[in-house]
C-alpha cells in the first residue's frame, strides 16, 4: 500500500493486512484505512509514503495542503521546476525554477494587484529588463544612469548628466531616433552657463576722450559666468552667448555730449560693436542699452568699453528712495546667458 500512487487510492476498498494510513482530523492524529479517509474526504497526512504518477485532488475544488492547526508551511523540491498552468484556455504554462540561484518564470510576469503593493530589495538591482517599461507617477533615481540606444522624448527635458545640462528644444523635424551626442552637436542640448552681475557705484568719465572699462562690483547669478578684475565677464564654457547691458548716463554739466559704447574680446576691439549715444546736460539722465551675440571659447573674455567726448560724465548710481519707497538704481546692469553650442 505503501507505493500505491494516490491517484489510485479511490480504487482501493480494503487495506492489505492490517495496515493503516495515519491521518489528522481536528489536530488528533489517528489510524484509519483508506476507504474511511476517503468517505469522510480528509486529506491524507501520512508520512513514509513514496508517491508517484500524478497526484489527483479527490474533488472538483482542488486539494489543500495542511490545515488550520498545522499548516503547510514550505514545498521543497530536490531538482526540477513547477509548472503552473493559466486559467485561459491555450495560454502556456508558467515555469518556475531555479537557475544559478536565480528565480526564473518562463513567461508572463508579475502583476501585483494590492494596492501600495511594490518591490522592496535592500540591496541588489534589476540587471535585466526586456520589452515594454510603463511608469507613472514621480521617479527618483540615486546614481548614474546608462542608456544604450536611442530615447524618445515628448515634452520638455531638462537634465543633470554628468553636469548641468539644458534642452533648448529642436526645430529640425526630426523623423529619426538621435543620439545625445548629435543634439548637443546641434545645440539642442547644452551645459548651462549663465551670470547676472551689476554695479553700485557712480562711474566717472574724469577726461574726454578717453576709454574706461565698464566695472561691476556685485554678482547676482552665476554658473559658469564670472566677473574677474572688475570688469572682465569670463566664460568657462565653449559656446554661443548672449550680453545684455543697460548703462545709466548723466551728464551733469551744460551742453550736449556724445558718449559711445563697444566690446571688447580677449582686450581687442570687435568690428563694429559701438553704438554713439547723445546725453544732453545739466543732470539729464539718458539710458544705454546694448544687446550682443558672442562665439566663445573657453578662457575667453569680455568687456564693455565706453569713451565720453567732454568732461563731467557719469554712470550714475542712485540710492534707494522714499516718498514712495523705490529701490536702489545700479550704474550697470549685465546679464549673460549661453544660448547655443
Amino acid at each position: 500500500m505503501a507505493n500505491l500512487p494516490i491517484s489510485l487510492l479511490p480504487q482501493s476498498t480494503t487495506l492489505q493486512g492490517d495496515e493503516l494510513l495515519v491521518n489528522v482530523q481536528g489536530g488528533v492524529t489517528k489510524k484509519q484505512s483508506v476507504q474511511q479517509i476517503l468517505n469522510a474526504n480528509l486529506p491524507v497526512t501520512s508520512s513514509g509514503i513514496t508517491l508517484s504518477g500524478d497526484i489527483v485532488p479527490a474533488t472538483p475544488q482542488g486539494a489543500t495542503l495542511g490545515t488550520i492547526d498545522k499548516p503547510f508551511r514550505e514545498i521543497y523540491l530536490q531538482s526540477g521546476s513547477i509548472s503552473i498552468e493559466s486559467d485561459t484556455p491555450g495560454d502556456p504554462s508558467a515555469i518556475i525554477s531555479n537557475i544559478a540561484g536565480n528565480l526564473e518564470i518562463s513567461v508572463g510576469g508579475m502583476l501585483l494587484i494590492e494596492p501600495q503593493a511594490s518591490f522592496i530589495a535592500p540591496t541588489g538591482s534589476f540587471s535585466y529588463l526586456s520589452g515594454s517599461f510603463f511608469h507613472e507617477g514621480t521617479a527618483k533615481r540615486l546614481g548614474n544612469t546608462t542608456i544604450t540606444g536611442s530615447v524618445d522624448i515628448l515634452g520638455s527635458f531638462e537634465a543633470d548628466l554628468q553636469e548641468n545640462h539644458v534642452w533648448l528644444g529642436d526645430s529640425n523635424n526630426r523623423s529619426t531616433k538621435v543620439s545625445l551626442d548629435t543634439l548637443a552637436a546641434s545645440g539642442s542640448l547644452i551645459k548651462k552657463s549663465y551670470g547676472s552681475f551689476f554695479d553700485t557705484t557712480s562711474q566717472t568719465a574724469s577726461l574726454a576722450d578717453t576709454i574706461y572699462a565698464v566695472n561691476h562690483n556685485t554678482t547676482d547669478l552665476s554658473n559658469g559666468v564670472s566677473i574677474v578684475s572688475g570688469s572682465r565677464i569670463t566664460i568657462s564654457e565653449t559656446g554661443t552667448y548672449t550680453i545684455i547691458s543697460t548703462h545709466q548716463y548723466v551728464h551733469s554739466t551744460g551742453g550736449v555730449i556724445t558718449i559711445t559704447g563697444w566690446l571688447r574680446k580677449n582686450g581687442n576691439d570687435v568690428s563694429y560693436s559701438g553704438t554713439d549715444l547723445r546725453l544732453k546736460g545739466n543732470g539729464d539722465k539718458d539710458l544705454y542699452a546694448i544687446n550682443y551675440f558672442v562665439e566663445a571659447e573657453a578662457g575667453d573674455y569680455y568687456e564693455l568699453m565706453w569713451s565720453a567726448d567732454g568732461t563731467d560724465t557719469y554712470i550714475v548710481a542712485t540710492p534707494a528712495r522714499t516718498g514712495p519707497v523705490r529701490p536702489a538704481v545700479p550704474s550697470v546692469i549685465t546679464t549673460v546667458n549661453r544660448v547655443g553650442q
